[in-house]
């Protein structure tokens, strides 16, 4: 599960990436094309997310055991 994670974050950045790169350039064509590619990554990402929601529903509590408990710092520092 964290493989996809991983591939979420990737597509939500490489989304942002090129809403950023729309927005610089003064090619409308380019604009456009870089408009579509983000929306297209934007729309991946969405869908991984159900998928990774998904699979974390069906995993249920087996999973807790991999979580890392915080310690909380005393109230000094």
């Amino acid at each position: 599960m964290a493989d996809l994670r991983e591939k979420l974050d990737k597509l939500r950045a490489d989304a942002a990436d090129l809403v950023l790169m729309s927005r610089r350039t003064s090619d409308p064509q380019k604009r456009a094309l870089f408009e579509r590619l983000a929306d297209e990554l934007a729309i991946e990402a969405l869908e991984l997310e159900q998928v990774v929601k998904a699979q974390s529903r069906r995993s249920g509590p087996r999973d807790l055991d991999k979580v890392v408990p915080l310690k909380a710092r005393p109230a000094g520092r």
